[in-house]
């Protein structure tokens, strides 16, 4: 799965909800074109060859809004919802995307919430991620804190670690490159995770 198919597949579902305006526009033009099919008729012994030509510009231009309509719907895709979307796209998406790994000198939960953090994202809606301080070491061999949203492992390992994964491009305000997906703490089984005092 590429990032291409996942942006366009979210597209469609964006567009989803235009569909009900659509609907209801294409029933409100068909309603005009008929009446005035019943118009010209009804009338038509009464038009002048000018009316006449004009009567028929305007008929055409109604043919032409309803049948923009009628393409516009058939474009939409009714089969996609928020979870088919999940399902067939964004999750073959992020399981395909490789693991990034930070070193994590120190850690420590943060107890009000703050603004400048990382959000993190799962594919499982259940998990509950936890906000954290940590100290990581990047590429640049650099401290730094940074806030992270996380949830926790405890392993047979030395030194914790963070794993995450990065999506190339932004799919949408929510979904962005600035957003770590499928992110955890690994930390060594005999670390104590204290819950903040309140």
């Amino acid at each position: 799965m590429n990032i291409e198919k996942v942006i366009q597949s979210h597209h469609e579902l964006l567009q989803l909800s235009d569909a009900p305006l659509t609907v209801i526009s294409e029933v409100l033009w068909i309603f005009v074109g008929l009446i005035f099919i019943i118009h010209i008729v009804k009338d038509r012994k009464l038009f002048s060859r000018s009316g006449f030509i004009y009567r028929g510009i305007f008929f055409v231009v109604i043919l032409a809004i309803v049948s923009y309509l009628t393409l516009t719907l058939n474009a939409y895709n009714f089969a996609m919802d928020e979870n088919h979307w999940r399902e067939n796209y964004f999750k073959p998406y992020i399981q395909s995307l490789p693991e990034q790994k930070l070193e994590v000198e120190d850690f420590s939960q943060v107890i009000q919430e703050k603004d400048n953090r990382i959000q993190s994202y799962y594919l499982n809606k259940e998990t509950k991620p936890i906000l954290l301080e940590l100290t990581v070491v990047d590429q640049t061999t650099i401290e730094k804190a940074e806030l992270i949203e996380t949830t926790i492992a405890k392993e047979p390992i030395e030194k914790p670690y963070l794993t995450y994964k990065l999506i190339e491009k932004t799919i949408s305000d929510k979904f962005n490159t600035e957003a770590f997906y499928e992110t955890t703490l690994h930390i060594p089984i005999d670390y104590k995770v204290l819950p903040p005092a309140k």
